[in-house]
């Protein structure tokens, strides 16, 4: 723009000397011709006419480039203005990219420091991880451990009830060998009783023939042979009743090991009723604890941002109330081992869900199922604890997660006392 109102001013210089020569050189002809012909002084008219005609030409054209340089000059005003504005908000902007490359600066130093404590934070979470995966491992081993435990148990607890089966058994049979016994008795009490009148019998026939052979002398001689008879048949007799008699003795001898015997069954017998009375009676002292909870009958149960307490408050089995459906806690009542199980359930659509158990505040369990397809889920598990008199255990939902359960008790906590301690 400077160079073309430079052009400007130039051009104007030039038409100004211009008509200045041209009117010198009219006034220099005209005074030194002054004498010259009327054809040349017409010519000369002619030509300052049309010299005359440039000029104001000329003025014209000066009049507007003069009209051109001023709104040239008030268009370069304004650019000037514009210009000085664009250099302040330049100056403006290179502070404001100072202003921003400082920011970038510390937030690149903060970026690098993030990525330290995150690179410290996921090496911590590794070894924390690490340690979960081993108390797993070591979990899942006593779990082994404990159901290992619980079959040998349930092995005991069946021979036991076999062992028991077999002493019923044999008491039946004993009582029924007794009965046996006891009709035997009877039976030789009474071939006794008709041995004794049998000797009873002869006794008196034998006196009565003494009798008669006293008071028969003069038969005597008649009746030797009837007497030699009599004496052979009395001779049979004896022989009958010494064999009577050493089957009497074999008999009470018998007899004898028989109440011998059945003094011992009898032994035997009260020893088997009390031992008898004994389980019974124990069975009966031993504390009675057995429970069984569902959740809840409205549908989905979700954990807000800390971990929730789960509460089974469907009271399904409380044998020995050490269960409290307002807290959620089961309390043991004895020093024992206990039996405890879960189940729970969840539409899984890409979720993930998670359950833990506590005793005494402390995570036991920490079990999680994924699931993709969108229908119900379960998850179950269960451990075998020895707890002591106070001991508490309950069920945890971790922060974010949910369950669900209706009247169909889907999810449910169980647990009965195995044996005292």
């Amino acid at each position: 723009m400077r160079a073309a109102i430079s052009l400007l001013v130039l051009l104007f210089s030039m038409c100004g000397a211009q008509t200045r020569s041209t009117q010198t050189e009219v006034q220099t002809e005209s005074q030194s011709t002054g004498a010259a012909a009327a054809a040349a002084a017409a010519a000369e008219v002619s030509t300052q006419l049309d010299v005359s005609a440039e000029l104001r030409e000329l003025r014209d054209m000066v009049v507007e480039l003069r009209v051109l340089l001023t709104v040239t000059q008030n268009e370069l005003k304004v650019m000037e203005a514009e210009n000085s504005v664009v250099l302040q908000r330049l100056v403006v902007s290179e502070t404001k990219v100072e202003a921003l490359e400082r920011v970038l600066t510390i937030t690149q130093n903060e970026l690098q420091n993030t990525k330290a404590e995150m690179k410290t934070k996921v090496g911590a979470l590794e070894r924390v991880t690490a340690a979960q995966e081993a108390e797993l491992t070591a979990m899942k081993t006593r779990l082994a451990a404990s159901e290992a435990e619980v079959m040998n148990l349930r092995k005991e607890t069946a021979a036991q009830s076999a062992d028991l089966r077999s002493v019923a058994e044999r008491l039946a049979a004993t009582e029924t060998d007794m009965e046996q016994v006891k009709k035997d008795t009877a039976a030789q009490h009474t071939d006794l009783t008709t041995m004794k009148t049998e000797v009873m019998n002869l006794t008196k026939e034998n006196a009565a023939l003494k009798t008669r052979l006293a008071a028969t002398v003069t038969e005597v001689e008649e009746l030797k042979m009837d007497s030699a008879a009599h004496e052979q048949e009395l001779a049979a007799l004896k022989t009958r009743l010494a064999a009577s008699e050493t089957g009497i003795d074999n008999l009470k001898v018998e007899n004898a090991a028989q109440e011998a015997e059945l003094t011992a069954v009898k032994t035997r017998l009260a020893a088997t009723e009390t031992e008898v009375d004994n389980l019974e009676t124990e069975i009966k002292a031993a504390p009675k604890v057995a429970f069984s909870a569902g959740l809840t009958d409205s549908g989905y149960l979700t954990a807000g941002m800390d971990d929730l307490n789960l509460v089974f408050s469907k009271i399904i089995t409380n044998v020995g109330q050490a269960y409290s459906s307002t807290s959620g806690f089961f309390t043991a009542p004895v020093r024992g081992v206990y039996y405890f199980r879960f189940t729970v359930v969840d539409a899984l659509d890409s979720r993930t869900m998670y359950i833990r158990m506590y005793r005494n505040g402390q995570q036991l369990m920490w079990l999680q199922e994924y699931d993709t397809d969108g229908y119900a889920s379960y998850l179950s598990s269960g451990l075998t604890l020895q707890l002591e008199v106070g001991d508490v255990v309950n069920m945890g939902l971790p922060a974010g997660r949910r369950l669900y359960d209706d009247v169909n008790n889907h999810s449910t906590f169980s647990g009965f006392l195995l044996f005292p301690l």
